[in-house]
């Protein structure tokens, strides 16, 4: 019996296909309270009087609370969880976030005032009456000109980097900017908010990727313990990292609904979650290479300058500053570099993780360096990077931030790509184009992911009385197949069918006191290992029941298909046999339970390759062909890698051509507050994905998986803008590669 490696259907569809899923707005109990948000109209401005006297005498008002008024229930500040010091030791700056703004706004959008009535449309006109005076400050959303400093960070020999380019012949240098980005999840952030003021408990149902961090930083700025927050998940439509952070609401409505003792409930509308929702993305960076007239890499250096928003949400600074170099260099030999990150605040929504978390920041930066110092020195763009590409010869080696890289043959994976994509055929398809006065254009972006980050998990996988399985974790599945995957991985490790087992995730009261959260693409490698560790400790201690009921030794028997049987003979029990012979205690009790602690990092890699035509009237630019190749290791179930390959890919091209959240420079007002106004790729913006398989296990775990759920994210922009640069003959151009972008640059080459 094996799962691992079929494409078995999820388990999930089903269900989540006859309209039975369990997201927050479909869990809202009758008789809950409507919980409403008054957001500030102001970039920057201090509060000089806010008057909510004619909104709590409103019809249907149960209550309205200010930022004072949490504060002096008890609500404290939300912190940042990952702080970083500056280099020359000053420490973290770090503006104080309150659930509700105290004293001063420093966003469009930044919450003021909370309002608790018996239905929406009377929570509406209550906000209607608040009164709130501001006094604007001055205002910055250009974080190149902000002056407040976050913090400053490096990783690198600066002094051995910047003696190489010093005596390098050759130096090539390119600017470009990450876009600030929305994640823009299918299910905006909701809430529901209760309080048992007879056990002292809370109790949040919200979206997370893991219950755990958020109930800590809850708990803490609540100023209780986290056993008295009972922090439910359910099913979560789309996150990509968005809801793996703490956001100032949930505070607010956990005291309120302590304060008004009823159940509150809080449903996002879209326009508001662009005001309010962590944006990602948003650095802008300067990179330059220094090589030697053969085209030898010598050196590499980097300066960004990070955009934090208004405040140092939970993990920004190590997406900002740890994750954007922890993949500088990706695939290639470089022998020393230097990365200087300066993150700085502004009158923005604040930042912090989306898929991919650093890493596209970077590697688009780099593969597009490769291409303009191959076009500016006369090196063929695939001969350059083939010179510098790590070889299997050259393994084991670590790559620039330190990690070891588990195994790969990165010019096999290239050339795997350039088979698929048809690389030779293109000169030819580019000459028609041509014919018909239009241009073509072809581009490469390699990629690696060092997955996963330093974590605790612990998972509990224990008998049914029935003969099936249960297994509990800290990971929360947000759409990615996790109820399939983990039962495929467990039916193999206990021999039976991956429908015998039941995934349990997502509620603090039934979990271990500590676990894992989804994210980094570890999920397998940290989660998936441990559920295996606990699937064989319960086999252990099953294995002298079943002993028992064979009257035989222990160590005659083995674990077959569906149970135990002695050696060398048909003789044998099943599990549902065990189970009934156990009481509820005794099983509870038998359990298999394992932990695990550290950094589970693996090395997805791969090559993409992308064909565009460009119309040089217009600018439009259309996609006719995406191909490329993975290293993610062994696949547990081929589709849904596929699935997330493909995900992937298409938020990538989203970043490279349509997506950028955009402030109006002197009011600070979001201009690109909606869907009519924030670009996604449609179906019609994407081609068919032409991928091909070029895995090689990884030897960091026995499983051989490296993770697949951000490849895409961080290699498709690289090869996508390559293309389109290759198709107009210049890049001089900045993400996203719009209409208008285009359009621009192929002016300006020609001079017009």
């Amino acid at each position: 019996m094996t799962s691992i490696g079929r494409s078995i259907k999820r388990f999930e569809d089903e269900r989540l296909l006859r309209g039975e899923g369990r997201f927050v707005e479909s869990l809202i109990p009758g008789g809950a309270l409507e919980a409403m948000f008054l957001r500030s109209p102001f970039a920057h401005a201090r509060i000089a009087r806010i008057d909510c006297t004619a909104a709590r005498a409103m019809p249907g008002v149960v209550g309205v609370l200010t930022g004072r008024d949490l504060v002096d229930a008890g609500a404290g500040p939300l912190k940042c969880r990952r702080t970083i010091p500056s280099i020359d030791g000053t420490p973290f700056h770090e503006p104080v976030r309150h659930a509700l703004a105290l004293e001063t706004v420093r966003f469009v959008g930044e919450a003021v005032a909370l309002v608790i009535a018996e239905s929406r449309a009377a929570a509406l006109d209550a906000l209607d009456m608040i009164e709130v005076d501001y006094d604007p400050l001055p205002l910055v959303v250009d974080p190149l000109k902000s002056t407040e400093i976050a913090f400053t960070w490096a990783q690198g020999d600066r002094d051995a980097t910047d003696a190489v380019f010093r005596t390098a012949p050759l130096v090539t240098s390119f600017s470009g900017t990450s876009s600030r980005m929305a994640a823009v999840p299918i299910e905006p952030r909701s809430a529901i908010a209760e309080y048992d003021p007879v056990a002292a408990r809370y109790r949040l149902v919200t979206q997370s990727q893991g219950v755990h961090l958020l109930r800590a930083a809850y708990a803490s700025s609540l100023g209780i313990a986290p056993e008295a927050l009972h922090l439910q998940t359910f099913d979560v439509g789309g996150s990509f990292g968005m809801k793996l952070i703490p956001h100032p609401e949930p505070i607010a409505l956990l005291t309120a609904a302590r304060l008004v003792g009823r159940t509150l409930a809080w449903v996002s509308t879209r326009s508001e979650a662009f005001l309010s929702d962590n944006y990602a993305r948003d650095q802008t960076a300067t990179a330059e290479l220094a090589m030697d007239r053969d085209g030898t890499f010598l050196a590499l250096r980097i300066s960004s300058t990070g955009n934090m928003g208004a405040y140092a949400s939970s993990s920004a600074p190590g997406v900002m500053a740890i994750h954007f170099a922890r993949t500088v260099g990706h695939v290639y030999r470089i022998p020393v570099h230097h990365v200087h990150v300066t993150s700085v605040y502004t009158n923005m929504t604040p930042t912090d993780v989306f898929r991919g978390a650093g890493k596209p920041e970077s590697t688009v930066l780099v593969e597009r360096l490769i291409d303009r110092a191959a076009c500016r020195h006369g090196f063929d763009r695939l001969d350059l990077r083939r010179r510098n590409l790590v070889t299997p010869a050259d393994m084991p080696r670590r790559t620039l931030s330190g990690h070891m890289i588990d195994g790969g043959d990165f010019p096999r994976t290239l050339d795997h790509a350039l088979v698929r994509a048809d690389w030779r055929g293109f000169e030819a398809r580019r000459a028609e184009t041509l014919s018909r006065g239009r241009l073509r254009g072809i581009g490469v972006g390699l990629y690696m992911h060092v997955t996963s980050h330093p974590v605790v998990e612990e998972c509990r996988v224990r008998l049914l009385g029935d003969g099936t399985f249960e297994a509990t974790m800290g990971a929360q599945g947000i759409g990615q197949g996790h109820e399939t995957t983990f039962s495929q991985l467990l039916g193999d490790t206990l021999k039976v069918e991956p429908d015998a087992i039941r995934i349990v995730q997502g509620d603090s009261a039934v979990l271990p006191p500590v676990g894992a959260a989804t994210g980094g693409s570890g999920s397998i490698q940290v989660t998936g290992l441990t559920l295996l560790k606990a699937a064989r400790l319960l086999i252990d201690r099953l294995r002298p029941e079943a002993a028992e009921m064979l009257e035989a030794s222990p160590a005659d028997l083995e674990h077959a298909t569906g149970g135990f049987r002695i050696k060398g003979t048909d003789r044998a029990v099943g599990f549902a046999a065990i189970a009934g012979r156990m009481d509820d205690d005794a099983r509870e009790d038998c359990a298999g339970d394992a932990h695990f602690e550290g950094d589970a990092a693996t090395c997805p890699n791969g090559a993409y390759i992308a064909e565009v035509e460009v119309d040089p009237a217009t600018g439009e630019v259309e996609i006719l062909r995406f191909s490329g190749a993975d290293d993610v290791g062994r696949r547990l179930n081929p589709m849904i890698v596929d699935g997330q390959l493909h995900g992937g890919i298409a938020q990538g091209i989203g970043q490279a051509m349509l997506e950028r959240v955009v402030y109006d420079e002197e009011s600070g007002q979001l201009l690109s507050g909606s869907l009519m106004d924030y670009a996604l790729p449609l179906a019609s913006d994407l081609p068919s994905f032409e991928l091909v398989a070029a895995d090689c296990p990884s030897s960091q775990n026995e499983l051989g998986m490296k993770g697949a759920g951000e490849c895409g994210t961080i290699g498709a922009p690289g090869a996508l803008l390559n293309a389109i640069a290759d198709a107009i003959g210049t890049d001089e151009f900045d993400m996203p590669a719009t209409t208008e972008r285009v359009w621009r640059a192929i002016r300006l080459k020609r001079g017009d």
